[in-house]
């Protein structure tokens, strides 16, 4: 006690001081009356509480600005995920602790609608901190929340700056381990150099088609070509040949680490999903012929549910568990793109049947692994 005293009031004190009654009285007196269970205590603990659980909100939301990084410090390293639709978990109700499965996540106040296993309870609104997963948790590395944090959008349309290709294609080949939403962080490298180059690849087509078209405009007028013209037409066209080789390294190197992380059931389960977009924008593309629906965006969610229900018999038909993952991946990206004002549709219309029939498709799976 005196210790901590001295750190914090008297720096002067050194532990292990001894002090007379009347320097000791003086010390009490100065510290004040203690207040440890004092109505004003609690309310400034429980203060301190919601402020840590907004905060640790906000990171699984992905609301966080990189210049803040010094307010989530007193926070741990790794903080758990939201939980998503179909989650067993234990929940904190009428004085007592039920299991149920998650309906509906609201972020907006921060709650999860749980239907209850225990017949009479029915289905009720809880929030975030009174409920409990009852299997393992996925968890968010604080830090490498802020270094994904960018000033653009997604690590897909980062806008590169101009640069030589030599820039792109000389990268360090060190191990990284690790993951980053979900995905290990060596095949996100791959995927954001791979977006590099082809943007490198897109910049020297449109170099050599302008030189093209200025070839063709010489060689109709009967005009001799130039030095420089064929200096810059024979640099484009090695550096594009370059490129191409540098590409089909990366493309190995990336199906390589498919067939590593993923595995072969899991990219089969990927192609099905790239089959069932391509089925449902055809289906799309023939009805609205009658339809005549000319909102694009519209068109696109419809799309984009027409190809979640084919993905959907497709995946009861094929019986890949596989594909539960490439689902639920489905739904959070058609979820993202709802309006806000139709999100509480979205979960009773779309998420909440599909969470039902995906744990109808479970079951069948564990009886019948084969």
């Amino acid at each position: 006690f005196l210790r901590h005293v001295s750190e914090s009031a008297y720096p002067d004190i050194e532990p292990g001081t001894k002090l007379t009654r009347l320097q000791w009285s003086m010390v009490r007196r100065s510290l004040g009356k203690p207040r440890r269970c004092s109505p004003k205590f609690f309310e400034e603990e429980r203060m301190m509480l919601e402020a840590q659980r907004d905060r640790v909100r906000e990171l699984q939301q992905g609301k966080v600005n990189p210049d803040e990084a010094e307010l989530y410090k007193d926070l741990a390293d790794e903080i758990p995920a939201m939980l998503i639709i179909g989650t067993s978990v234990t929940a904190h109700i009428k004085d007592g602790l039920f299991v149920g499965e998650v309906e509906a996540v609201d972020s907006t106040t921060n709650t999860y609608r749980i239907r209850f296993d225990r017949p009479g309870l029915g289905t009720h609104t809880v929030p975030d901190f009174n409920v409990l997963s009852n299997g393992e948790v996925d968890m968010i590395s604080k830090d490498t929340l802020f270094a994904s944090q960018e000033p653009a959008d997604l690590l897909p349309d980062v806008i590169l700056p101009q640069a030589n290709l030599s820039s792109y294609i000389t990268t360090e080949h060190g191990i990284s381990t690790g993951f980053l939403g979900g995905y290990p962080v060596p095949f996100l490298r791959c995927i954001v150099k791979m977006n590099k180059l082809l943007k490198v690849k897109r910049d020297l087509l449109s170099k050599i088609k302008n030189l093209n078209s200025t070839v063709e405009r010489k060689t109709s007028f009967k005009e001799p070509l130039d030095s420089g013209t064929q200096l810059m037409y024979a640099t484009v066209v090695l550096d594009l040949d370059k490129l191409n080789k540098v590409l089909q390294t990366n493309v190995k190197d990336l199906q390589q680490l498919c067939k590593t992380h993923l595995g072969s059931d899991t990219l089969a389960a990927i192609q099905v999903k790239s089959e069932c977009m391509e089925a449902a924008e055809q289906l799309v593309k023939e009805a609205n012929q009658l339809i005549k629906l000319k909102h694009e965006k519209s068109t696109k969610f419809v799309a984009e549910l027409t190809a979640l229900l084919i993905q959907v018999e497709r995946l009861s038909t094929s019986k890949n568990s596989n594909s539960m993952p490439v689902l639920n991946e489905s739904i959070r990206n058609l979820r993202s793109i709802v309006h806000p004002s139709n999100l509480h549709s979205f979960q009773e219309n779309v998420e909440v049947p599909l969470a039902h029939i995906q744990a109808r498709l479970k079951q069948e799976f564990l009886a019948n692994p084969d």
